[in-house]
């Protein structure tokens, strides 16, 4: 009956939708949460079908972990003048799963869920950035499938398949001429905000493959490669709203007829490879350290573009306008076994060359620079519970050209101001992870 029911709540898991906040989660499961992700070349459950397949080929037994998570984020813009807007600050909740299954002496499969990118960066009407920028709402879900083979007695070679489904609703604010429709004069009346709004879905499929060295008895080398998963979102329907002007007669009719506004847009979203270097060594057998390199290859994405008009010397186009860099994350964790059933972990990450504050929306949430993190678990045989405090901030990071005025002088609707502000983002959650041993 136990395994009945570890079976079925995995099945549930697997069907139901994962939600998370940061825009790349690069931590899955407490244990990987506990240590900010630096879990590469260290990992001895089965969250290693996430952070690193070959490392599968260390758990001997079965095990299903089951993982929730809380997230509270804040994420505030202030101007120059001292006003300050609020975005989201919704409590989100994330999920995973994980399950292993030794075949032999030398093979262990595992089977996962895991949420590794979402974010909604939704701002309010009167955020003086709205027209600089694009609000995602973004969930990606991923069931894996792989195995861990022992090649030698020091070496081990993993490799997943992932498939990859991921809803996006994609929003802009822009400024739209409208005319005397209605009366037939065409006579240009003024300008008023719509919002154009595209809401789809795609899927992608990928892998992961890995590959751990134990050099000596206390060294451990490992290095894992995530491959890009391309979404495309064909013809997905654009619907456009009116934000202001509430009583200008068919002022979006006036809109899609001036600006020959599509009613579909063709789109896409890329998640990017990602390369990771981990080094983990053991000094004594209650000890376990690791530091962790990762390049995140977003100089190989798509662009996102967000573009419905055939006018854009009064639409701002929003989606890249020029090429990310990669992304570079630095950390490293520790994990100290006080008894034989509790274990106390920490860790912290790093990341440079981030995503560019002034390109596709401000203070994305993939540009967090630091994260910390501390977490304990009590295990009795395999069983028992890990949980994790984590932190990650994006402070005081100061950009010029977000705010605009609305210009009625053709061409240029909108006008940017010569200002600076201020964006000041912070998350922090808990995570909360069971395991079973059977």
């Amino acid at each position: 009956m136990r395994h009945l029911f570890v079976i079925g709540t995995a099945l549930f898991l697997l069907a139901c939708p994962l939600k998370a906040e940061s825009f790349f989660l690069v931590d899955q499961g407490a244990s990987g949460t506990a240590k900010s992700g630096m879990h590469t070349a260290s990992g001895q459950d089965a969250s290693a079908l996430f952070y690193n397949p070959a490392q599968l080929a260390q758990v001997r037994t079965y095990d299903f972990s089951a993982t929730g998570t809380l997230m509270f984020p804040s994420l505030t813009y202030s101007t120059r003048s001292g006003n300050s807007y609020d975005g989201s600050k919704r409590i989100l909740p994330i999920g995973s799963m994980f399950l292993s299954l030794p075949v032999s002496d030398r093979v262990t499969l595992g089977l996962g869920a895991t949420t590794p990118a979402t974010g909604d960066n939704a701002w309010g009407g009167n955020f003086p950035g709205r027209f600089s920028s694009s609000r995602y709402k973004l969930m990606m879900n991923t069931v894996s499938f792989g195995a861990g083979f022992k090649l030698a007695d020091r070496v081990r070679f993993g490799i997943s398949a992932d498939y990859s489904t991921s809803s996006m609703i994609y929003e802009n604010h822009v400024v739209a001429p409208y005319y005397d429709v209605i009366g037939g004069t065409d006579e240009w009346l003024g300008l008023y905000e719509a919002k154009g709004t595209l809401d789809g879905s795609a899927t992608a499929g990928g892998f992961t493959a890995g590959l751990s060295v134990d050099v000596t008895r206390r060294w451990t080398v490992s290095l894992t490669y995530k491959s890009k998963q391309e979404f495309d979102f064909e013809a997905e329907p654009v619907a456009f709203t009116q934000v202001t002007g509430t009583n200008i007669p068919n002022a979006v009719r006036s809109f899609e007829t001036e600006f020959a506004a599509a009613e579909s847009m063709t789109t896409a979203f890329d998640s990017p490879a990602v390369y990771t270097l981990g080094v983990a060594y053991r000094p004594n057998n209650r000890w376990v350290m690791e530091l962790d390199f990762a390049n995140y290859q977003f100089s190989d994405v798509r662009p996102y573009y967000f573009d419905y008009s055939i006018n854009t010397d009064s639409i701002i186009d929003r989606g890249m306008t020029v090429p990310w860099d990669d992304m570079t994350v630095y950390g490293f964790s520790l994990e100290y076994q006080a008894s034989k059933e509790i274990r106390l972990m920490g860790g912290m990450r790093f990341a440079s060359d981030v995503i560019p504050l002034t390109d596709t929306n401000p203070a994305d949430p993939s540009t967090n620079k630091f994260y910390i993190s501390l977490g304990m678990s009590y295990l009795d045989e395999g069983d028992g519970w890990s949980f994790a405090l984590l932190f990650k901030t994006y402070k005081d990071e100061t950009i010029a050209d977000q705010e605009f005025l609305i210009n009625p002088n053709y061409p240029g609707y909108l006008e940017p101001l010569d200002n600076t502000g201020l964006y000041d983002r912070h998350s922090i959650g808990f995570s909360v992870t069971y395991h079973i041993r059977f």
